[in-house]
């Protein structure tokens, strides 16, 4: 809500100015005027009749008069925002499940442009040929000003905030003695001296950018074409030549991933986050953070005594290598040399190739406190502010599913290879049974009693021993395995207990590894299952058994956003196209400015963070993002718009949103991509044409007549 909030101000100050009262002299009404500013023509249009208020959908609001259409652009602004933030973070949750492939070469990047290309496809397909003639144009404006919003001051803040010293600074001069001139010099040099620098990949990415351009010059040949026939026949070229580089483009790929693999790498930092944090909790005899929202030392101090297993004081190469693989069975899957080169460029400050305590500690600290703001942020997985939320579900927690997953896991896990608790073909091992229960018969008594029972809970469930209802779970367990019910469990109860259970861990798996089963249920059970599918391993390929929540959740986002998108386009477009009458503002201003940066403010936001981090990395991975987003815009857009244009027969208004598109992206395209650095002085540039273009698409559009708005 709070992104509306500032577009709320900017209607409310139109409101008043609208309704701002002045002596104004009488002048004489033409017949072709809505209204000469005093007089009501008696021809005014049914947008400002009161008797022709008409619902949209039959059911919608609707208004006429400009305090009630500011109301519905508020409303159906918020809406889009909304749903436009349901299809984004369902998207990526997907993204992050899948990994590279079709969906991240083709449907992930058509769902992140999705939310501008609704508002097009609406307006030309639910409209007549007259409505969706404006609509269209509505929904053009809105693509051309996201694309210059995204290359102009998105581009340049990412400069800003992610600059540092491109070139050794000398020593500067202080004292009284040193004069302004000296002084401002010394301020101008930063605008060369500092900046962020990028890989080239990101150089390779601004050139596909500068690809996507191509259908874009031969549409403007529309403009010269000397008949109706000769515009269609451009208009048909473009649309088809948009097409092929589109499909060229998902293609690609598909058949070399890293354009999707650096989309994957975007969110890879989060993920590892998640992964350690969870780890940490799942393993910590306390909570992560304290009462006061503060890293909680002590359970980290903890951690880092069960990883240092040698007690040597340090975590070695060795020791970092089991953590990582600790966390990769955990709920989030990350690289493995990723990890180990993250972690010790964060937790290694005195690179010597070892964690000591102390850096243990503060590099614990530091990613605690970035999980927070990436939480706090709204854009993060749920999997990620569950780490800073209580477990309330481990509360009194006495369900025997979860208390026989950890217990055969434990017992499967202490057995040595030739000890498993299965055998190869799946049978339960005998032997490893009465060594099972041997190790739980403390007394010798051949019986597990009640409290030896209570033992073998508290070693077995590891994480919070204190909220955890002793007396219920030794009843629960009792009830299980108790069969002549003596308050005591022999060695064939035991061991009917365990195969019963096995099976049903076999069962609810679908896992034909009955080794493997035992991990996977305890994961189930215990809530530790995050991926979209359950995969088993059958040799060399892998099938997929079981959707789990997490897919689920992502998959209603991004119906949900969808539905909303759809819905509340239409009735956007409507209300502000009646507020731009009624006031006399062009509908262009808001097109192409307000519900843009609407739009795209929250994205915005987002992605300065990972800039901030000033690493030629992070700066890589943001800039090719904002490229790649104009990529997909523009050809994923103009593909949409052509096909709109020439399936309806509309007249070809679009000339200076084409242009303006094509000036915008070229500047900027050809600077990064013959560029690995982007000094300070470049956000200048950036800034400077955010105006300049606005100005020259009003000009084109109203001077030069290229449009028919009036």
């Amino acid at each position: 809500m709070a992104i509306v909030i500032p577009f709320s101000w900017l209607f409310m100050l139109l409101f008043v100015v609208s309704v701002v009262n002045a002596r104004i002299l009488k002048l004489p009404v033409s017949g072709n005027l809505i209204s000469d500013g005093i007089h009501d023509s008696g021809n005014a249009s049914s947008v400002l009749s009161t008797s022709n208020c008409v619902h949209t959908y039959g059911f919608f609001p609707c208004a006429d008069n400009i305090g009630g259409y500011i109301f519905q652009i508020v409303v159906y602004q918020y809406l889009l925002i909304i749903g436009g933030k349901l299809v984004t973070n369902g998207s990526k949750t997907l993204f992050n499940i899948l990994g590279t492939g079709v969906y991240g070469a083709s449907i992930f990047r058509i769902l992140t442009v999705l939310p501008k290309m609704v508002m097009v496809i609406v307006s030309g397909v639910l409209k007549t040929k007259a409505g969706a003639q404006v609509k269209v144009t509505f929904g053009v404006g809105v693509y051309a000003g996201s694309t210059v919003f995204n290359l102009t001051l998105l581009w340049g803040m990412c400069v800003i905030f992610g600059r540092r010293e491109l070139f050794p600074r000398a020593a500067s001069t202080s004292g009284s003695s040193v004069s302004n001139c000296v002084m401002a010099k010394e301020k101008l040099a930063q605008l060369k001296d500092t900046g962020t620098t990028i890989d080239k990949k990101t150089c390779y990415t601004a050139g596909i950018m500068l690809l996507s351009l191509i259908p874009y010059i031969i549409v403007q040949l529309a403009d010269v074409a000397k008949s109706s026939l000769e515009t269609r026949v451009v208009i048909l070229i473009a649309l088809i030549v948009s097409t092929a580089l589109l499909l060229s483009y998902f293609l690609y790929q598909i058949f070399y991933p890293w354009i999707q693999e650096r989309s994957l790498e975007y969110t890879k930092y989060e993920n590892l986050l998640t992964g350690f944090l969870h780890h940490v909790q799942r393993h910590a005899k306390g909570k992560l953070v304290d009462e006061n929202g503060q890293p909680n030392i002590h359970v980290i101090r903890g951690l880092f005594h069960q990883t240092d297993q040698d007690a040597d004081k340090s975590i070695t190469f060795l020791e970092l290598e089991k953590l990582i693989h600790e966390i990769q069975c955990g709920k989030v899957q990350v690289e493995k040399d990723y990890a180990m080169s993250e972690i010790l460029k964060v937790f290694d400050m005195n690179k010597d190739g070892r964690i000591e305590e102390h850096e243990f500690l503060e590099g614990c600290t530091k990613w605690i406190n970035e999980a927070k703001q990436i939480a706090e942020s709204g854009d993060s997985s749920g999997r990620i502010r569950n780490v800073f939320r209580p477990k309330k579900k481990r509360i009194g927690i006495t369900e025997i599913e979860h208390l026989m997953a950890r217990i055969l896991k434990h017992a499967h896990n202490q057995a040595l290879e030739e000890e498993h608790l299965v055998t190869d073909d799946g049978r339960l091992n005998e032997e490893r049974i009465k060594a099972l229960f041997k190790q739980f018969d403390k007394d010798n008594k051949n019986s597990l009693s009640w409290t030896e029972l209570e033992q073998l809970i508290y070693n077995t469930v590891k994480s919070g021993h204190s909220q955890l209802n002793y007396q219920e779970m030794v009843k629960k367990l009792l009830s299980e395995f108790d069969t002549d019910g003596n308050n005591i469990i022999d060695e064939h109860e035991l061991a009917h207990g365990v195969t019963k259970w096995l099976n049903k861990a076999m069962d609810v798996t679908k896992c034909e590894d009955a080794r493997r089963s035992i991990d996977e249920f305890d994961k189930i059970m215990w809530g530790e299952v995050d991926d979209l599918v359950y995969e088993v391993g059958q040799g060399d390929n892998m099938k997929l058994e079981l959707l789990t929540w997490d897919f689920h959740i992502s998959t209603f986002k991004v119906i949900l956003g969808i539905a909303i998108l759809t819905f509340v386009s239409g009735p956007l477009m409507t209300s502000i196209q009646q507020f731009s009458d009624a006031i006399g503002v062009p509908s262009f201003f808001i097109s192409f400015v307000i519900v843009p940066v609407a739009m795209n403010a929250r994205s915005a936001i987002l992605a300065i963070f990972p800039a901030s981090q000033k690493s030629s990395r992070t700066s890589s991975l943001t800039f090719s993002e904002i490229y790649g987003g104009v990529v997909m815009n523009n050809m994923m857009g103009l593909s949409t718009l052509l096909a709109i244009v020439y399936i309806k027969d509309l007249k070809w208004d679009y000339s200076a949103e084409v242009l303006t598109i094509l000036m915008v992206c070229a500047i900027i395209g050809l600077m990064a991509y013959t560029q690995t650095t982007y000094p300070l002085w470049t956000c200048l540039l950036a800034f400077f044409l955010y105006p300049f273009s606005l100005v020259m698409y009003y000009v084109l559009q109203y001077v030069v007549g290229w449009g028919n708005q009036v």
